[in-house]
């Protein structure tokens, strides 16, 4: 009897290395392709997140100024106080303007841009606000909006600024943001800057 002798073999040494070599090493490309696409598309949604609530703080802020008869911008900027006309029974302001009693404020508290109407009242307008400024002095907006590492020092900046001259008709509001980026140490900056006339003040509206 002929006894037949198998012709397959098993793999040697040095090509299950080789293999395992070459499934780390793509696995490890696949691994990074991967967190890096997550990476972009975090530091994406922070980008759009910050800019939305940069554009609703805004938004919020314009409407309460714009409506307001006399401000008064405290001396670093980062809080003003206003007064409101009065309104008759049907909402409307009532004419001759003249002030409904209750003193408002928008004031930067911590990193939250917060109201106050009267006592006891607190509306918080935006958070994540910042003190300083990481667009000024920068070339590109890009290198301002991404922040990574160490936290750089920054100029600051005033969030009101009420125009030249004794009686203020307009103010220029400048809101800058932070929220959480793709990376750990990562912080993806807005900015949004708008100037705001007011409509209802006495000495423009006789």
């Amino acid at each position: 009897m002929t006894i037949r002798r198998s012709k397959r073999s098993g793999f040697t040494l040095a090509e299950v290395i080789v293999s395992s070599v070459i499934s780390s090493l793509v696995l490890s490309l696949a691994v990074s392709v991967f967190l890096m696409c997550i990476g972009s598309w975090a530091r994406g949604e922070s980008q759009m997140d910050g800019d939305g609530d940069t554009r609703k703080a805004m938004r919020s802020v314009a409407h309460e100024l714009r409506e307001a008869m006399w401000v008064s911008v405290d001396a670093d900027g980062m809080g003003i106080t206003f007064r409101h006309p009065r309104k008759d029974v049907t909402g409307a302001f009532q004419t001759p303007v003249v002030w409904d009693g209750i003193d408002r404020r928008i004031f930067l508290d911590n990193s939250e841009l917060v109201m106050t109407a009267g006592a006891g009242t607190r509306r918080r307008i935006a958070t994540n606000v910042s003190e300083f400024d990481p667009f000024i002095g920068r070339s590109h907006a890009m290198d301002a909006r991404r922040e990574v590492g160490a936290v750089a020092t920054y100029p600051r900046y005033r969030i009101f600024t009420p125009n030249a001259g004794a009686l203020t008709t307009e103010v220029i509001v400048q809101i800058v943001t932070g929220a959480k980026g793709g990376q750990v140490d990562e912080v993806i900056r807005a900015r949004k800057r708008e100037r705001i006339v007011l409509r209802n003040v006495p000495e423009l509206i006789k």
